[in-house]
């Protein structure tokens, strides 16, 4: 079930051209610290999510003193492609330009990468980003309405700092009230209609994974109190205006809230080990995959980063179970990792 057939990198990171050909489904890239493993994984995200997961800007992602880079993945027969500058990238089907709504979800990828070990205790900002690269490649409404909602609150965020006396500040952010109010709704009902569906399946897979049926949930939590609807968010607009313009920012936003992790009915911070953390974390990543299976028939690339150093040996075979039946690539500084794999690698050093 071969889905990657070759990946090329021109002038993207530390790769000036890079072109792999891939064999088998599971891949390993394997070499010392600092030589672009990661940085090929980063190139198939950025194909399949349109934007990495660790990327500032797109100047981060071109070589030094170039003005773009390219990116091509041989995926399923066709050829995709994206061109990548400071401030805009293209992308490509066949040498068709693509607009990016209609490219995200034609490479489903899932991520397990060493920034995700602090998902429970970082921002709820990162939380909210970890869940919505999955929703964006899922869902084509959902990316629509946080592209304009994310437009409307940077929009109005700038309004209510205006300064000067003579601007009617109110008049200036009804607009992006009513485009927040028409996007904002959906958003939170799509996260929770998703975590409804995929608390079940990460309850089954920790289960799996460490042998007991300790009690687990994921769910949206609003970080306002307001009815989810239209009407209910321009009623919270209308009445804490005084509080917004005193704050000078905006209370309802895209990035509001927060999705909450709780294990043996405590939020997982206050009750769970590290060791616990990491199975709940593998757990998360093998209920996506099924959860793609059972409602889309679709079947993930795995994309794992420098994974077998953050787990154990029990928690490692789970993986290997994680992995099965779909394409998976590996980064490690260790290939002897990969010795009692119970499938068939292709191992690609990178130097």
């Amino acid at each position: 079930m071969l889905q990657i057939k070759k990946l090329i990198c021109h002038d993207f990171r530390n790769h000036k051209h890079k072109e792999l050909i891939f064999t088998e489904n599971v891949v390993i890239f394997w070499g010392g610290n600092g030589q672009g493993k990661t940085n090929l994984l980063e190139a198939i995200s950025i194909m399949s999510a349109g934007k990495s997961w660790r990327e500032s800007s797109g100047q981060d992602l071109i070589t030094d003193q170039k003005l773009s880079a390219k990116i091509e993945i041989d995926f399923n027969e066709n050829i995709y492609a994206t061109l990548i500058e400071a401030k805009k990238r293209q992308f490509f089907k066949n040498e068709k330009k693509t607009p990016l709504k209609s490219h995200l979800g034609s490479i489903p990828t899932l991520l397990f990468c060493p920034e995700h070990l602090g998902l429970f205790s970082g921002t709820k900002t990162n939380r909210l980003k970890f869940f919505d690269r999955f929703l964006v490649q899922m869902s084509p409404t959902y990316r629509d309405n946080l592209i304009q909602a994310s437009r409307a609150h940077k929009q109005k965020t700038a309004c209510l700092k205006l300064q000067e006396e003579h601007i009617d500040i109110p008049s200036l952010v009804s607009p992006w009230n009513n485009i927040l109010a028409a996007t904002i709704p959906h958003i939170i009902s799509e996260r929770k209609n998703f975590l409804q569906n995929l608390a079940p399946i990460l309850q089954s897979q920790l289960s799996n994974i460490s042998g007991n049926n300790d009690e687990v949930n994921v769910a949206f939590e609003a970080s306002q109190v307001f009815t989810p609807t239209q009407e209910g968010v321009l009623d919270f607009f209308k009445k804490d205006q005084t509080r917004e313009l005193a704050a000078r920012r905006n209370f309802i936003a895209p990035h509001s809230g927060d999705i909450v992790f709780s294990l043996r009915g405590k939020k997982i911070t206050q009750t769970a080990s590290r060791g616990e953390e990491r199975s709940v974390l593998l757990a998360l990543l093998a209920a996506k995959k099924n959860y793609l299976k059972e409602t889309h028939n679709i079947i993930p690339i795995l994309l794992l980063d420098d994974v077998f150093s953050e787990l154990d040996d029990e928690r490692q075979k789970h993986l290997q179970s994680v992995c099965k039946n779909t394409q998976v690539f590996f980064t490690t500084t260790h290939k002897e990792h990969f010795q009692n794999f119970d499938k068939k690698i292709q191992s690609i050093e990178i130097k």
